[in-house]
């Protein structure tokens, strides 16, 4: 999980406040992480191939209140880690990873399990074997015809990792947006509890 709260510093200043004043911190802190959870929400297509909208349902928050002056903003999605660190991408078994290559007609299809190199291998037609003569790379082909009509289509190519780039942008897309939103979130949060105070 990437998560990003105020920190323990702030905390501590946050203690001493009037309760409006609280009040009105806890609004705009979970107004301002709203903000930022639109705001990621918005940039995963300019960032990524979105097949499901399962990513963007995984960034979340928890607002503050007047007695945990705490808003979080964060990403359930275990995996969502390396796009914004970078790094290395193996597979949790040990195992070689099957990047779809024919198994995903377009850049937006899902990959069902149905699809997926061990389901295709128990039916009749797919095969492992070099993705070229010579090749010490494997993948799973598709074979299709017979005799001369024969067709060969590469449905996976197996690799011990993938690199994966860093291009979420999650803690300075979170940060810009806090700098630029929480001022006015402040203001217009004190003044609505300035006007409902008892």
């Amino acid at each position: 999980m990437i998560q990003i709260e105020t920190s323990s510093q702030t905390q501590q200043v946050f203690g001493r406040l009037d309760k409006q004043v609280r009040y009105a911190i806890a609004l705009a802190l979970t107004n301002t992480a709203k903000d930022a959870q639109a705001e990621l929400r918005r940039q995963l297509p300019q960032r990524f191939t979105m097949r499901t909208g399962w990513v963007a349902k995984g960034i979340r928050i928890s607002s503050a209140n007047k007695t945990d002056l705490k808003a979080t903003v964060m990403v359930l999605d275990q995996f969502m880690t390396l796009q914004e660190t970078g790094g290395d991408k193996t597979s949790p078994f040990g195992d070689s990873l099957g990047i779809p290559v024919g198994a995903r007609p377009t850049p937006t299809s899902v990959t069902r399990p149905g699809s997926f190199p061990g389901a295709l291998l128990r039916k009749k037609g797919y095969f492992i074997a070099p993705i070229r003569k010579g090749s010490s790379i494997k993948g799973v082909w598709k074979r299709t015809g017979k005799g001369r009509r024969v067709k060969m289509q590469l449905m996976y190519v197996f690799s011990r990792h993938v690199r994966i780039k860093p291009r979420f942008g999650f803690v300075a897309t979170v940060d810009k947006v806090a700098r630029e939103r929480f001022p006015a979130r402040f203001a217009e949060a004190l003044k609505w509890a300035m006007a409902t105070a008892r």
